[in-house]
This record gives structure tokens, sequence and C-alpha cells, in this order.
């Protein structure tokens, strides 16, 4: 079944190869992607950069005591190669590549988020002056408000005493009235 499935892919996919042409610029970007390769010393002194060490003698110095030590683990059998060991080979490789994919759109995600968080938070401690600054300019406008509230204060105090003369000037007003009333019933009533 696999082998039907195989031969059937790959008669479509030789069909589709016959059936492409080389263009012009088929051919330009061929000749532009071997162009932008490195050369072979440039990505032997990325190798080598890779190694700890600040000299050329110190990276050959850590890269030879690791491998010495490595065949000295297998060859006194301290260190036995098995499945579990490529495993963690292979597992190691795939963090290694998943890391080198990863890491840049990580960079410049997190480059993004934290310019997000500087942007918000410059605006809120601008917002934030902005607030502080009127707030100042509001409190200026209130400085003479002791004034204001004495003169007030005064101001209610003759309010108050003029509604005491008022009132007690209704009072006899109104015993006024209440007496000449009376006065004129008696009248009344001795006239008749």
């Amino acid at each position: 079944m696999a082998l039907r499935l195989t031969s059937k892919g790959f008669s479509a996919l030789a069909q589709r190869g016959l059936a492409m042409r080389m263009t012009p610029m088929g051919m330009a970007a061929v000749r532009n992607y071997q162009a932008g390769r490195a050369p072979p010393s440039d990505k032997a002194n990325r190798i080598i950069d890779a190694f700890p060490g600040n000299s050329l003698v110190a990276k050959t110095g850590y890269f030879a005591s690791a491998t010495g030590l490595t065949a000295l683990l297998i060859a006194k059998e301290i260190y036995v190669l098995n499945e579990e060991t490529i495993l963690l080979v292979a597992f190691g490789s795939i963090l290694a590549v998943l890391y080198k994919v990863i890491k840049e759109p990580y960079n410049s995600w997190a480059q993004s988020s934290l310019q997000a968080i500087e942007q918000v938070l410059a605006k809120a401690r601008g917002d934030h002056a902005t607030a502080v600054a009127s707030q100042i300019e509001a409190q200026s406008q209130l400085k003479d408000i002791k004034e204001y509230t004495q003169s007030m204060f005064g101001m209610s105090k003759e309010i108050a005493t003029m509604n005491a003369q008022a009132f007690e000037l209704q009072q006899k007003v109104a015993l006024n009235t209440e007496i000449k009333s009376v006065l004129d019933s008696w009248v009344r009533y001795e006239s008749s």
C-alpha cells in the first residue's frame, strides 16, 4: 500500500519536474542564491568563535580536552554509549535547532512588547504630570479662599442678626395686632 502511494506521488512529481522549464528569471534566482552563501573560512571562524576562550590556542585546548575526556570515559567504560545517549543527543540537537529558530522572533516580540509597555508608561507619566499641573493650577486659584470664607462668615453673622431682629419685630407686630383686636372687641362690646 505504501509503495503504491509513493509510486503514484513519484510519477506525478516526475511529470511536474519535466514540465517545468528554466526561465531567465529562474536562472537569476539560482545565481543570486548561490552568491549569498558565506565563504567556508567565515563559517569555520564562526564555529571556532563558538568555543570558550580568548585565543585560538585556548579554544583548541578546550576542544581537545573535551574530546579526550569523552574518549577516556568511553574507553574505560565509565560511560557506556547506548540508546539513551543517542536520544539525549537527538533531543539536545532538536532543542539547539529550536533555540536557533525561535531566538530571533522571540527577541523581536519581546522588544516590541517592551516598547509598547514603555510607551504606555510614558503616556501615563505624561497624563499624570498634566493632571498634577491642572490640580496645582486649580489650587492656586483657591489661594484666596480663606479671605473669601472669612468675609462670607461675617456676612452670615450679619444676616443672622438681621433675621433675629426681623423675627423680633414680627413678634412685636403680632402682639400689637392681638392687643388691638382685643381692645376693638371690648369697644364693640361696650358700645353694644
